[in-house]
């Protein structure tokens, strides 16, 4: 018995030869190459749509298209990656999460900069994998962080994957990385500092109504975080921190929700034990969607601190207002205000609470990301009742060309530490003070899609007043100052 589709295609040639008309629908080999093509990929359904237009040519285009079509069905369609510095897609948040931002990179160590929230995770965006490396290098004179200053020329190498989740019903946002800065002089005996972090957001759907959420922002390393409490403004050696958040967020109505959460904020040195911290902090939030683009809120937190040093334990409690704005897909902006009441072996003290915050997306790659807070925060000083600070972090990026962008990073902190022993307040000059600035602008020229480099200038001051009694007897707590030149390329995949 003949084969089918050989049969046909012997009838299909004659009928060419002869001049007639061929109704390719009714051959069977034509069937299956139809079937064949509906079951592949999109890439393959629009060949077949381009030989229906033009009426039926010669049956080696539909050979040749076969061929194609499963070459087309073995490429994965993967969008192009790009720097952890730029920016991520906007999408409009829900009210539970934190709204979408670009990722904050160091540049001169790659790696997150601590303080800066955790991405919230976006759901139907299918499975989307980034992985970069870098090699980083330049000139720090002052790697010790002493006032006589410790110069060594560094090489730095990291390596970070982003792996990004999203169905109907849980999204999850994963970036995790390490490297080393390794000392080429060897300043004060110091050959290598570790850097290991982890930033995680998972967001569940329970319900309709009823949204989990989860955030950790880890890592291991050695040089201070100037841009979060949960860090000493000293070297003090290799260190864990950690700041975990959960969260249920329920819809009690269109227009009414609630946000209940937990936080757990931990620190850990390996050997300056008195600088140890633990933070557990309970929340519950109130939240009215007062216009479609504005909402505010009410919320009651109160956090309990643990310290292994001289302050043993404390409480603070905190009442808030708050108000969201969106005033368009890319520009937003939040305020929450209200009191803190601090009270422990330190003494009791009040304090008034503002938290600003604003990011404004211009076009691709031009944003602005801009923090600011004034609240109370625990002190590594002895005997001190909590110390009142204000932060600000801002991180400017603006698109030069389509392969040129410039960057400016901006931390500072003026706290001041009351101290509740009036004996060592008053032998000690009073209350004392800290102020930290720290400012890195750098430029970025992207030579391919997956290769660009990088240079740029880190300056950072650290002023501690006279009146500070250090917890540890080896902790310095005078000023210093740091300069730090570096370069590098980034390799993404």
């Amino acid at each position: 018995m003949p084969n089918p589709p050989a049969h046909s295609a012997r009838i299909a040639l004659s009928s060419f030869k002869r001049g007639k008309k061929v109704d390719l629908h009714k051959m069977s080999f034509y069937a299956r190459a139809i079937g064949l093509f509906q079951s592949r990929s999109a890439k393959a359904r629009s060949i077949i749509d381009i030989v229906t237009i033009i009426r039926y040519p010669r049956l080696a285009l539909i050979l040749a298209a076969l061929a194609i079509a499963g070459q087309l069905e073995a490429q994965i369609d993967l969008p192009a990656p790009e720097s952890e510095t730029e920016g991520q897609t906007e999408t409009t948040p829900s009210p539970e999460v934190t709204p979408e931002a670009p990722v904050q990179i160091r540049p001169d160590e790659g790696s997150p900069v601590a303080g800066t929230e955790v991405n919230a995770p976006q759901f139907d965006i299918g499975r989307h994998l980034h992985a970069s490396g870098s090699l980083n290098g330049g000139y720090d004179d002052n790697v010790n962080l002493t006032p006589a200053g410790s110069p060594s020329w560094y090489a730095n190498p990291t390596a970070n994957i982003r792996y990004l989740f999203g169905s109907a019903r849980l999204a999850m946002d994963l970036l995790a990385g390490g490297g080393i800065n390794y000392y080429f002089d060897h300043p004060g005996g110091r050959d290598y500092d570790p850097i290991v972090y982890l930033n995680l957001s998972v967001a569940y759907k329970v319900a309709p109504r009823l949204t989990l959420n989860f955030s950790t922002s880890s890592a291991y390393e050695s040089q201070p975080e100037l841009g979060t409490a949960l860090s000493s403004i000293n070297r003090l050696g290799n260190y864990f921190r950690s700041q975990d958040h959960l969260s249920a967020h329920y819809k009690l109505s269109p227009r009414w929700s609630s946000v209940t959460g937990y936080e757990l904020s931990a620190l850990e040195y390996e050997s300056s034990a008195g600088q140890n911290r633990l933070q557990h902090a309970f929340s519950e939030q109130l939240r009215y969607l007062w216009l479609p683009t504005t909402t505010v809120s009410g919320s009651y937190r109160i956090s309990l601190n643990e310290s292994q040093g001289a302050q043993g334990e404390s409480t603070t409690q905190s009442l808030l207002a708050g108000l969201e704005q969106s005033f368009s897909p890319r520009f937003k902006a939040g305020l929450q205000t209200g009191v803190q009441f601090r009270s422990g072996n330190g003494g009791g003290k009040t304090s008034p609470f503002v938290e600003t915050s604003l990011h404004y997306e211009l076009a691709a790659r031009t944003y602005i990301l801009w923090t600011n807070r004034y609240s109370i925060e625990e002190s590594d000083l002895q005997n001190a009742a909590g110390r009142e600070t204000f932060r600000t972090n801002l991180k400017l990026n603006y698109a030069i060309t389509a392969r040129i962008s410039a960057s400016l990073a901006l931390i500072y902190s003026h706290g001041d530490n009351g101290t509740s022993n009036q004996i060592s307040s008053g032998s000690l000059g009073g209350s004392s003070t800290e102020t930290t600035f720290d400012i890195t602008p750098s430029i970025r020229y992207a030579i391919t899609q997956r290769c660009s480099v990088n240079a740029g200038y880190r300056y950072t001051k650290v002023d501690r007043g006279s009146g500070a009694a250090a917890l540890e007897p080896l902790q310095s707590v005078t000023s210093y100052t740091r300069n730090r030149y570096f370069a590098g390329i980034t390799i993404s995949f």
